[in-house]
């Protein structure tokens, strides 16, 4: 590591929205930490900078275009250029962000460095030379002078289009055309349009906006469309909160529409997918009321795909109607072919009479500021990477990245994400690590990062880094439900890979440490959680965890007993629980899971049998106690028939042998399981200490304080919302395995079978088979137990299996 470089807690690539927003994130959050800005042009504000061409407006309203901890005063929803700037420069004054911003500063490279756990980048100064001689001001060049730093974490929030080039289609021809030729992103400042014929190309958002602004400035402007878009009129000012302004001021007006918009935004997009006939049926229907008479319809505004599989463009006031009723605009659709001496000439043969021509034809795609990454000196392919939760991406550590919403305002997705960020690195903190990385599941399957037709946005699928098909891999254009993930959700899966302390791998190795968990991936690809305790001489003892359940659902007075016997204690999360992996087999529907019905494709009791012997082969374990309880109990007794040589002990705790006439559970319990998943931290809580409660019984109830503390840690060990799958697909398991009785019949380990008299899920006839079906097992019933381990009842655990575990060992001497 160089001596000397300066080293900044958290670098911010790019002094724009999402820059500003996650800067006054950390302020906030993080006062103590080092972060600067890095803007590569002279000024703030990104591409509300950059763009000064007339009209410049938002596409979303300023409610939720605007900071959620900063709202929008001002009366206009649809807001200009300039009022938005404005807005960025106050934002940042306010919260001492401007102060953190370096202009003139372009970052040329990162390399990530394991073994310090922190980026080295490379960074060139830029200059700004003077405007041309048309006004236009240029974009910052190099001036090859270099300074080098370094970072525990990068945001890159350099959007994901070049500034210095915007995209511009080869039109042939252009030597004959005696006029301008202008692209928005660079808009000349002598352009007077007074007067003049301007005719714009294309139909997006800036065409949209260019074309009454330019008529108001009195040129006669045709817009050159070669696809139709969906154009809608939206009032300027919205009237509830025009009255609500009246009411609660503008302050909490600004919060209340914030809600409201974003709620009305998703609505809106949800009505265009679910029934795009009907929306388009109903924007046809609107737009005929506003265009002039005679105005075509079926040509000029008729997309050949569905509303919002493209941005809608949302008109203020209907200006752009407006522009064309006044005489002043007009509409022409066809494939431009190539330029003439007078204007632009279409496939069809019509001419365009022009003095000008705007080329509104989109963006560059650039993603990440266009800088170069790389790992430990290897060069990173971004399109071998994955997007995870829409905020890093898989295999690079300690970076993340601004991507806002398609369907909605950009600032929506970028409030959610910084809170995210900020949350991850408050966690760091806490437990002392340096580096974070997204491990995505072999194999997984991918596609575009954007779904969106845009060709911008098209044209450079193949550079931009994939998605998965399911969270936490997607990049969902859901506020509402971003808002419950990144927001109130888990912080943690186990996709999520952490590291600590200086000389340790950004990735955690196959047995690296993160806190007391340790991972390893097995011969099959499956990678688990564990966790090792009690000296390395200890007779082992390995702990299974049941149906749901984490590794640290064993109460710790019963690992610590274990410990303090002398015991070397492995406990680890099963597949589809705590941080091992989640599995891509069938999810069993309700009535499979009603029923006991196997699903086709699922995994087995035996299949998870063989990952407790993956797991002892990677701990150099020949044999090992088997302790299990519920279907810990039945993946233990699974050990125990098909891994014999692997297996000292075997402990059946709460469980049963997979025969349908025995060990059912009650109609209450089930009725519990077939309950709405928690989608959220606090629902997750709610529902585990009422479930913790109804299964210890009323001899010993569970303590609902701790139980919630417990039902916390397990949310954060990796308990995220999923709908339930996880645990569908550990039921599915158990129905796919069947009946053990006949396989149980060859254990020959000393084994003890212990049940409660009052167990509302596994029935006690599920322990008395069990021991039933072992020869020369031992039952043993504990009065007012239920399917709970109370702290009363513990002590009684504890003594009977550590004397099962220690009389092996008498009976071997």
């Amino acid at each position: 590591m160089e001596t000397g470089v300066e080293h900044l807690d958290v670098l911010i690539i790019g002094a724009g929205l999402s820059g500003i927003g996650a800067a006054c994130r950390l302020r906030q959050d993080h006062p103590g930490r080092s972060v600067a800005l890095l803007e590569s042009r002279s000024r703030s504000g990104g591409t509300w900078d950059l763009f000064r061409y007339p009209g410049i407006r938002s596409d979303s309203d300023l409610y939720t275009f605007g900071y959620d901890f900063r709202p929008w005063r001002e009366e206009k929803a649809i807001a200009d250029g300039p009022g938005i700037l404005q807005y960025l420069q106050d934002t940042a004054a306010e919260y001492g962000v401007d102060s953190l911003i370096r202009y003139h500063h372009r970052v040329l490279s990162a390399d990530w460095s394991s073994r310090d756990s922190r980026w080295s980048v490379s960074v060139e100064r830029t200059r700004t030379p003077g405007p041309g001689p048309d006004g236009r001001r240029p974009e910052p060049v190099g001036t090859g002078e270099i300074l080098h730093l370094t970072a525990g974490w990068i945001f890159n929030a350099a959007g994901y289009y070049r500034y210095d080039e915007g995209y511009t289609p080869d039109i042939p021809g252009a030597e004959r055309f005696p006029g301008r030729v202008v692209h928005p992103q660079h808009w000349p400042e002598d352009l007077d349009a007074a007067g003049k014929r301007i005719a714009v190309v294309g139909s997006g958002a800036t065409a949209v906006t260019l074309v009454p602004a330019l008529a108001e400035l009195g040129a006669t402007v045709t817009m050159v469309q070669r696809t139709p878009t969906y154009i809608l009129p939206v009032p300027a000012k919205d009237p509830l909160a025009r009255r609500l302004r009246g009411v609660v001021g503008p302050e909490r007006t600004g919060r209340i529409m914030a809600e409201v918009s974003a709620r009305r935004q998703r609505a809106i997009w949800v009505f265009c997918q679910r029934w795009p006939a009907l929306a388009r049926k109903l924007i046809r229907g609107i737009q005929s009321r506003a265009v002039p008479e005679g105005f075509d319809l079926d040509v000029h505004l008729n997309p050949p795909y569905r509303p919002w599989d493209q941005r809608l463009c949302a008109v203020p006031d209907g200006d752009f109607f407006s522009a064309l009723r006044s005489g002043n605009a007009t509409v022409v659709t066809g494939r431009t072919t190539g330029f003439t001496e007078d204007g632009l000439r279409l496939a069809s043969g019509e001419d365009v009479a022009a003095d000008v021509v705007v080329t509104a034809t989109g963006f560059t795609v650039q993603i990440l500021g266009g800088m170069e990454l790389r790992l430990d000196g290897v060069p990173v392919n971004l399109a071998e990477h994955v997007a995870y939760r829409g905020v890093m991406l898989s295999g690079i550590p300690n970076m993340a990245f601004a991507i806002g919403y398609t369907n909605a305002s950009w600032t929506l997705k970028v409030g959610l994400l910084t809170r995210w960020f900020s949350r991850l690195l408050t966690r760091m903190d806490e437990h002392g690590h340096t580096a974070a990385v997204p491990v995505a599941p072999a194999g997984m399957p991918t596609r575009p990062l954007l779904d969106f037709g845009a060709g911008y946005v098209q044209r450079s699928l193949d550079s931009l880094p994939r998605q998965g098909t399911q969270a936490p891999w997607l990049m969902t254009m859901n506020f509402l439900a971003d808002r419950r993930d990144l927001q109130k959700g888990a912080l943690v899966d186990e996709h999520l890979h952490f590291s600590g302390g200086s000389g340790t791998a950004a990735g955690p190795s196959e047995d690296q440490v993160e806190d007391e968990d340790r991972f390893v991936t097995l011969e099959s690809g499956l990678r688990l959680c564990y966790r090792v305790e009690g000296p390395d001489d200890g007779e082992p003892v390995v702990l299974l965890s049941g149906l749901g359940l984490d590794l640290a659902s064993w109460p710790a007075e019963f690992v610590n007993g274990l410990v303090s016997a002398g015991y070397r204690v492995i406990r680890l999360d099963n597949r589809d629980a705590g941080r091992s992996d989640r599995m891509h087999t069938p999810t069993p529907t309700l009535l499979h899971q009603a029923l006991g019905r196997p699903t086709p494709g699922a995994y087995r009791i035996e299949d998870m049998a063989d990952d407790v012997a993956g797991l002892l082969d990677h701990l150099q374990v020949g044999r090992a106690h088997v302790v299990g309880m519920s279907l810990g109990g039945m993946i233990a007794q699974s050990v125990a028939a098909h891994h014999p040589d692997r297996v000292l002990t075997l402990t059946s705790l709460i469980s049963t042998t997979g025969a349908r006439d025995v060990g059912a559970a009650a109609f209450s319990t089930k009725r519990r399981f077939a309950a709405r998943p928690p989608r959220t931290r606090e629902e997750f809580i709610r529902a585990r200490v009422a479930m913790m409660r109804h299964l210890s019984g009323r001899t010993h109830p569970a303590d609902p304080v701790a139980e919630a503390e417990l039902a916390g840690r397990a949310w954060d060990r990796g308990a995220y919302p999923d709908g339930g799958r996880s645990r569908a697909r550990q039921l599915g398991a158990i129905n796919a395995s069947a009946d053990r009785t006949g396989a149980l019949a060859g254990i020959r380990v000393p084994t003890l079978v212990i049940h409660g008299d009052r167990d509302p899920i596994v029935h006690p006839s599920g322990g008395a088979a069990t021991a039933a079906a072992v020869p020369g097992s031992r039952l043993v019933t504990i009065p007012g137990m239920g399917h709970y381990f109370s702290p009363v009842v513990v002590p009684e655990l504890l003594r009977l299996v550590t004397g099962h575990l220690g009389a092996r060992v008498a009976d071997s001497a």
